[in-house]
């Protein structure tokens, strides 16, 4: 409660604070705050609980809620979710990472539609969609290669470009070259953050350490150095992804279903957003087993050598659903990962195949 109400008090906030899930309702009666921050596991009265009590009263049904929730926790997001919850953060937490939230949830509830930017728009965000912004056609090149496999690329030569291509595309993630002529990265930012709340990624020249702080100043959320590796902009440009998506949107982008077959696809797993995926995976594996699922395809194509901290989830994923009734093939066309699962007594003996089609042939 000390660190939060630090980081906080620098953004001009009134804080109220109480420990645990009972004075925190009742010190929301008091003082009626315009936003709560509420841990999940507290004695007492645990946040959920908490949560829904507020929620009963007309007067809180509506009142912005943030969940925080250990690392230990993630498998809670889903259930806070389902609460109507304004957002969550997993502890421990970035300054940056939670003032971005905090004030773009207040902003939000203080915003009339007649405030908004003439060009901003409703239309929610595209999870799948990045826009990419580079006065250098190399650097466009070399990121939508990085990226195309993962998501849907859209790319700018300058910052009005930029403008016009968030207005038609609404994409989840915007990276911007800090040093572009004309409208520079700070100044397309500025614009772009008027228009909608997207994840931002700054590039930067390798070594400019005054760039890189007054980049994460102006409300980036990462930096990536150029000349860039593709692994390293992939995987900020996915944990982007997962701070703006709710996990509904997660879901639709990472599960699908084929044939009567359930399919969970695994993002990067150097990405920040494989750790938020693995829990609400596991919540939809009750649910499929719920609605009567009994074959799943787990396709790991994104997987690239066989550590054990890339097939531990695996093995999870696999006694999970096999606990609940569920068949499961694995799809992977990467013999390096394929052969360390074929090692692992857990999943040895599973069905595996190269591609989709064949996984769902194994299972029938």
């Amino acid at each position: 409660r000390t660190l939060l109400a630090l980081h906080l008090r620098s953004c001009g906030l009134e804080i109220v604070e109480a420990e645990d899930g009972r004075a925190g309702v009742e010190a929301a009666r008091k003082h009626r705050p315009d936003l709560i921050l509420m841990d999940v596991r507290m004695p007492v009265m645990g946040g959920l609980e908490a949560l829904a009590e507020l929620r009963r009263d007309p007067a809180f049904a509506h009142t912005p809620v943030i969940m925080l929730t250990a690392e230990s926790r993630r498998e809670d997001v889903v259930e806070c979710a389902k609460l109507g919850v304004a957002g969550y953060i997993v502890k421990p937490y970035q300054q940056d990472a939670l003032k971005r939230q905090v004030t773009t949830i207040l902003g939000a509830a203080a915003s009339a539609p007649a405030a908004e930017e003439p060009n901003a728009t409703t239309t929610p965000l595209d999870p799948h969609t990045v826009l990419i912004v580079d006065d250098s056609e190399r650097v466009l090149t070399l990121a939508r290669a990085a990226l195309e496999q993962s998501m849907t690329v859209l790319t700018a030569a300058c910052g009005s470009e930029a403008l016009e291509q968030y207005r038609k595309a609404r994409p989840a993630v915007v990276v911007i070259d800090l040093a572009m002529p004309g409208m520079d990265g700070f100044e397309t930012l500025a614009q772009l953050q008027g228009m909608g709340r997207s994840g931002y990624v700054a590039l930067a020249v390798r070594g400019d350490i005054a760039a890189r702080e007054r980049a994460r100043k102006a409300g980036y959320d990462a930096v990536v150095d150029k000349p860039f590796q593709p692994d390293d902009l992939r995987s900020e440009v996915l944990a982007a992804v997962g701070v703006v998506a709710p996990p509904e949107q997660l879901l639709q982008t990472y599960v699908s279903e084929d044939g009567g077959c359930a399919i969970f696809a695994l993002p990067d797993p150097h990405s920040k957003l494989f750790a938020r995926l693995l829990p609400i995976f596991a919540q939809r594996l009750r649910a499929l087993a719920e609605d009567g699922y009994d074959k799943l395809i787990l396709d790991i194509a994104a997987l690239n050598d066989g550590t054990a901290e890339q097939v531990k989830p695996v093995v999870r994923l696999l006694e999970q659903a096999a606990s609940l009734g569920i068949r499961t093939a694995i799809c992977t066309p990467n013999a390096r990962v394929l052969e360390s699962l074929k090692q692992i007594a857990e999943t040895q003996d599973a069905p595996y195949a190269a591609s989709r089609d064949a996984a769902r042939h194994c299972l029938q």
